[in-house]
């Protein structure tokens, strides 16, 4: 397959496609038809065939729509994938950024999620070999090297932290609960700061099949311009500490390990 080959399709291309080559079901991949009426759906099907057909994508054998080549091994392997990682980051001026990596034993196939028109759009590329895409995972999750201060473990209400960042929590201050709950000084101002000014806020959720059921496991990061931030989710509440550029990488790795 030509490494520099980019697959653009909206989402009710890539759910067709995934109907037509008897995948099974594509973690990150929504019902792009939900909400349709049922006596629409063979006009809109036909509609989207048609589309793929003009683009290359697929053509007719027998009457029967059949897959290019190259589009039918990025399919099997996004449906057929034991393991799943999911990435969504949220950069510098409050954009997000959200990709799927499939991996197989040999080739990983990246979804970058991209809107256009108000519709879904899958960015389908490889990765390269699994040690290759995990360099990527890497560069991806921007593990920069902070002042690593001994905060122990911090507890918040669950999506207070995003609450706080997109303003929806303003009958509260960071620093203030954090102080009331007995935070130090120092330790209260960082994460404030980080809260209030988000230098990146990225989540990292592994998905592992074993047998028909899916296992879940997954972190999330916030860096500050002094300190970062390893969040992990335990009930509907959120465990914080701060952590170095290497321990986030070991804990990126100890995610896999769990979910395994």
């Amino acid at each position: 397959m030509d490494t520099q080959s980019r697959i653009k399709l909206t989402g009710k291309e890539f759910f067709i496609l995934t109907g037509i080559a008897r995948a099974e079901a594509v973690i990150g991949l929504e019902d792009p038809f939900r909400g349709t009426l049922s006596e629409e759906m063979p006009f809109e099907i036909a509609r989207v065939e048609q589309a793929l057909q003009a683009k290359g994508w697929i053509h007719t054998d027998q009457g029967e729509p059949v897959l290019a080549r190259e589009l039918l091994e990025y399919i099997e392997l996004c449906s057929r994938t034991l393991f799943t990682i999911h990435i969504k980051a949220m950069e510098a001026g409050g954009v997000w950024r959200e990709r799927f990596l499939y991996f197989s034993s040999s080739l990983v196939v990246q979804a970058e999620i991209a809107e256009e028109g108000g519709e879904r759009i899958y960015l389908l590329d490889q990765l390269g070999s699994p040690s290759t895409a995990w360099m990527k995972v890497m560069s991806y999750m921007e593990p920069a090297q902070r002042v690593n201060r001994n905060t122990g473990q911090l507890t918040l209400p669950g999506r207070w932290l995003e609450q706080w960042m997109s303003r929806e929590r303003m009958d509260t201050d960071p620093k203030e609960h954090l102080l009331a709950n007995g935070c130090p000084e120092a330790v209260a101002s960082e994460l404030a700061q980080a809260v209030q000014a988000p230098e990146r806020y990225a989540s990292f959720t592994v998905y592992y099949r074993k047998g028909r059921d899916w296992r879940i496991e997954g972190i999330r990061l916030l860096r500050g311009r002094e300190s970062h931030w390893l969040v992990r989710g335990e009930g509907n509440r959120d465990q914080l500490r701060g952590v170095s550029a290497a321990e986030i990488i070991r804990e990126l790795g100890s995610v896999i390990e769990r979910v395994k």
